[in-house]
């Protein structure tokens, strides 16, 4: 059973710290309470009861052992805990493996994330969960498992209307949060490979529409929005936890082709790909990010590495105040070891050598994983003493890493 320490408890011990450490810092013990309060009445919205109670059902599906192993408060580090790489056999993520699940329980949690996505989105997802990682067992069972995605829950629907989880696993992580009426999706990493599966392309859109805005430029808006680079994701994911949190974006404002200089037709491009990637939530719920996206449309840069033909392995990515996308397409790695590799003899090969894709979805500017992203816990006080200089005890050891926030070099050139 995990240790939870009664919010009384935990009050007065972030008290007692914000008084040792001196009488200003008392800020951020209230700062940490006030998110706390923070937590958002239950809804009474049709689309949101249905979201909770596609949660619940799935819960009550489980035993108290393993909602218990599944369940985290809101805001605690394993939200940021996620990576795109295949979990090893026998490590842990944190919460639970869909191989601990019965077949009626992960039947459960599909409909949650049904419920939470729209026709296209769920599509995708079940073709990279089932689909695209059972291909890639067959090819080396002890690396890649379908059994092997995580599922982590942070909150409760039952009790509390600011609720939340996470799925993590190879090429796919989702961080969706319920508060009150509001639902997020960020940060989405989702990736394939292969990039056809059963015949199925797998993100057909994040590669077809990227390819119609771009060929609708003239030669002075292509020379802006083409740079020259590495075709590797920027605010990608890390190695085990998300090291981009409160990430600052402005070394990125400026750079590439602004949506101010494109003519109607190519800023209905724009739309048309930013909306694949914001309509992997289910409809409504987009439509609300999307009008935020709206607002500030003539302000997105759009940035094009790599060539543009079809067949040519290409990075690009959109900066929108409400949004911030990138993809990545290049050659396979795991399909290597298929019968085909990569030149498309096998079943599950594209054919032109771009089986290996990856893509992400972030609300910039601080706005990834809610209201609720620093609130994980007295561990959050702690690293305030030991990342602020006028604490002085920046020699102070964790249980596990802190990521430099920093931003890091931009390595694009025009």
């Amino acid at each position: 059973m995990k240790f939870r320490i009664p919010s009384i408890i935990l009050g007065i011990l972030l008290l007692a710290i914000s008084f040792c450490f001196g009488h200003g810092d008392r800020e951020v013990a209230e700062d940490i309470a006030e998110k706390t309060a923070e937590i958002a009445e239950i809804s009474t919205k049709p689309s949101i009861v249905a979201l909770a109670n596609a949660m619940k059902s799935f819960r009550a599906s489980l035993s108290s052992e393993l909602l218990d192993a599944a369940s985290f408060p809101l805001g605690h580090k394993e939200s940021y805990s996620w990576t795109n790489t295949p979990p090893g056999r026998n490590s842990d993520r944190g919460g639970i493996r869909f191989g601990e699940l019965s077949v009626d329980q992960l039947t459960l949690f599909y409909y949650v994330l049904d419920a939470f996505l729209s026709d296209d989105g769920y599509t995708k997802v079940s073709l990279i969960t089932k689909d695209v990682e059972t291909y890639l067992n067959k090819i080396r069972p002890g690396m890649w498992d379908p059994n092997r995605y995580h599922i982590a829950l942070f909150g409760n629907p039952e009790t509390d209307g600011s609720w939340g989880f996470q799925l993590d696993g190879h090429h796919l992580a989702l961080n969706f949060l319920v508060h009150g009426d509001e639902v997020s999706i960020v940060p989405a990493f989702i990736g394939t490979e292969p990039a056809t599966v059963n015949g199925t392309v797998v993100l057909d859109g994040e590669r077809t529409n990227a390819f119609a805005l771009m060929h609708s430029f003239n030669a002075s808006q292509r020379e802006k929005a083409i740079q020259t680079g590495r075709r590797r994701l920027q605010v990608g994911p890390g190695r085990s936890t998300d090291t981009f949190l409160n990430y600052d974006y402005s070394d990125f404002v400026g750079v590439g082709l602004k949506a101010s200089e494109m003519n109607d037709t190519q800023k209905q491009n724009l739309r048309n790909l930013i909306k694949t990637y914001v309509y992997n939530l289910e409809t409504e719920f987009a439509d609300v990010w999307m009008t935020d996206v709206d607002a500030g449309l003539d302000d997105t840069y759009f940035v094009w590495i790599g060539g543009t033909t079809i067949n040519d392995p290409i990075y690009y990515r959109v900066f929108n105040p409400a949004v911030w996308i990138e993809f990545n397409n290049e050659g396979g790695v795991g399909t290597r070891r298929g019968r085909g590799g990569r030149d498309g003899r096998d079943g599950g090969s594209r054919g032109d050598g771009l089986d290996h894709i990856h893509s992400i979805t972030r609300s910039p500017n601080g706005k990834d994983y809610g209201i609720f992203a620093l609130n994980h816990g007295p561990k959050t006080l702690l690293e305030h003493y030991a990342l602020e200089d006028h604490h002085k005890t920046s020699d102070k050891l964790f249980d596990y890493s802190i990521a430099n926030l920093k931003n890091i070099e931009n390595r694009e050139t025009h």
